[in-house]
């Protein structure tokens, strides 16, 4: 049953870890016509990635039952983290985000209009 577990939150935390890239590249991919996307990209990624891949160095010494990083406990708060951050960043940063593009696009207006 233990080791059930373990590879539960091994899969879980290798398919956020897959998503995090995925959502990285869309992201990016939308930020060549619109600039806000490529910081909102880098800002979503680099704090994803560390939390997943710490996830994985858990329930790979949840595994390996080593001492003090294989309690239960840590698995769960780092799964705390993940849900925390991903709601936040995407609530939060999401409504900043909008209010950058609307920003973005009317310096792209006004530059279009007032060149020379």
């Amino acid at each position: 049953m233990e080791t059930q577990i373990v590879w539960f939150w091994f899969a879980f935390f290798l398919l956020s870890f897959a998503l995090t890239f995925v959502l990285y590249f869309y992201f990016k991919s939308k930020g060549k016509k619109v600039k806000p996307y490529k910081k909102y990209a880098k800002y979503f990624f680099w704090p994803n990635l560390t939390i997943t891949l710490i996830g994985i160095l858990l329930t790979f010494s949840r595994y390996e039952k080593l001492t003090m990083l294989s309690w239960r406990f840590w698995v769960y708060v780092d799964l705390l983290f993940l849900i925390v951050f991903n709601a936040w960043y995407f609530m939060v940063r999401r409504n900043q985000l909008e209010d950058e593009i609307i920003r973005f696009h009317d310096t792209k207006r006004k530059e279009k209009w007032l060149r020379k």
